[in-house]
């Protein structure tokens, strides 16, 4: 049968068939195993399992990696205050027919080009989008340290189930090594009686059947062992070969628990408070909300200040304030008539040669600076802004019915625990008094053998019966613990074996 978590994540598998179980001359290192495991095996306790997996599992460091990365989009989103600063250095090479940029004049020579820049802004008001993107990423933070917790606990009731699965098959395992010590004693004592011929030959044939089918039970069992370890393993990210044995507890069924008494109104309202999906919810409802005032934001105008630093340099970019006269040229101006008289008039032209201007003296001298302010009015934008608002507000809807939902999942699971509870609770009892019962009547059935009165097909079938029962007992005891554990979790108790 199978016994099944009210949780939506979790699955408390206990495979129980006390008739298909096979075990062929390995009770002995199945026994040993079990008893000399604790001193070559390292011993982890259900903390222990629970706090490594949070170290080591995958799903729980993806879940840690989110809650960074949500961190870094809210400091992403503070720092968008700060002013922004920019520098730029340019190179170049023009050939043909280009401008030159000292000049602004056309040239056809080749020229090397730089040109270097600091500009810098500043956002003034942009309609509270900083404002509004730092809340909704502060949300979304909280929203994702909540997955994260949720996460954690998932993974911790996946441990829970499996730890406590393991201490079952343990369980089971060694009540089927004693039962195939029982069958084989009594198939011995049979023999003794068949060989000194106070019993038929023929006694001994159910006998042997019994002792192969308790045989297959202990296979059965260790098998169930193994699968018990491996799924454990799987969860805290080990290897299959890893030796590991766990622990066992003294459990004793709390005395104290009331699960017919417990209270849907006051545990759903407890769970509210101590669940990290419930605030994950309403973390996510409140970041969708900022939403909307961030595509209403995109309705104000906008307004930066900005400042900036410029400087170009020209490989053609001459120094006139350092020119050399290479010659003089005579010019004639041309012939007058002066008081009848013809004059010649001539002039001298200075021909100068100008050397070109270095990089750093080039800086300096075309270095200029600019400084303003930049007002945005949005006027007209194909009805963007619009959309985008009721896209928000529709995320918001979306967003507080998905917490709706989860708040009534919530509830839903708590009334399935409560339930699971109360019936297992029934169910143990009920298992208790099978098996009281049909251990009176296994040894009532011996003390028959015991004077002839019954054959051993009598005490074969009565002695399957108990182990039935016994087998049904120990399920129902697990069953039960879990389901409180459940109820525990739901309040907010933190998972431990007591």
């Amino acid at each position: 049968m199978q016994l099944k978590c009210p949780y939506p994540c979790v699955a408390f598998h206990i495979a129980v068939n006390p008739m298909s179980y096979k075990l062929r001359t390995i009770l002995l290192p199945s026994l040993l195993f079990i008893s000399c495991s604790l001193f070559s095996q390292e011993i982890w306790t259900l903390e222990r399992c629970i706090t490594y997996a949070n170290e080591n599992n995958i799903t729980i460091r993806q879940a840690k990696a989110n809650v960074r990365t949500a961190a870094l989009t809210k400091q992403q989103a503070k720092e968008s205050r700060l002013p922004s600063l920019r520098a730029n250095v340019d190179f170049g090479e023009q050939f043909g027919r280009t401008i030159d940029p000292t000049s602004n004049q056309f040239s056809t020579e080749a020229t090397s080009f730089s040109s270097i820049g600091l500009s810098g802004g500043v956002n003034v008001f942009s309609g509270g989008i900083i404002n509004h993107s730092i809340k909704q990423a502060n949300w979304n933070l909280q929203a994702a340290i909540a997955d994260a917790e949720r996460s954690i606990n998932d993974l911790g009731l996946l441990i829970a189930s499996a730890y406590l699965n393991i201490l079952l098959s343990e369980e089971q395992l060694n009540n089927a090594g004693k039962r195939v010590e029982q069958s084989q004693a009594q198939l011995a004592t049979t023999q003794k009686l068949i060989d000194a011929g106070t019993a038929p030959a023929a006694e001994k044939f159910n006998l042997l059947a019994q002792v192969a089918r308790d045989e297959q039970i202990a296979v059965q069992a260790r098998n169930n062992v193994d699968l018990a370890y491996l799924t454990l393993k799987q969860y805290l990210q080990l290897e299959p070969d890893y030796n590991l044995q766990v622990q066992r507890p003294d459990i004793l069924v709390p005395a104290d628990a009331r699960p017919e008494e417990a209270s849907l109104t006051a545990l759903y309202q407890t769970a509210l408070t101590t669940q990290p999906g419930i605030r994950a919810a309403g973390f996510r409802v409140n970041s969708a909300k900022e939403g909307i005032a961030i595509a209403k934001s995109a309705y104000y105008p906008t307004l930066s200040v900005f400042a900036n630093l410029n400087s170009s340099y020209s490989s053609r970019f001459l120094d006139f304030q350092n020119g050399t006269i290479v010659r003089q040229d005579t010019i004639s101006a041309g012939s007058f008539l002066v008081n009848g008289q013809p004059l010649n008039i001539q002039a001298v032209n200075d021909v100068y040669s100008f050397p070109k201007l270095g990089y750093f003296n080039q800086i300096d001298r075309n270095f200029g600076q600019g400084f303003g302010i930049s007002l945005g009015i949005p006027i007209y934008q194909n009805g963007r802004t619009r959309l985008s608002v009721e896209r928000a507000r529709l995320g918001a809807l979306t967003a507080e019915m998905q917490q709706t939902q989860t708040q009534q999942t919530l509830k839903n699971d708590i009334q399935t625990a409560i339930a699971n509870a109360r019936a297992a609770k029934r169910q143990l009892d009920a298992a208790q008094k099978t098996f009281d019962a049909s251990s009176i009547a296994y040894q009532n059935t011996e003390k028959r053998l015991a004077l002839g009165a019954v054959n051993t097909l009598d005490l074969t079938t009565s002695k399957n019966n108990r182990d039935i029962a016994e087998n049904d007992l120990v399920v129902a005891r697990y069953d039960y613990l879990f389901k409180l554990k459940i109820l525990d979790f739901y309040a907010g108790r933190p998972l431990k074996l007591d």
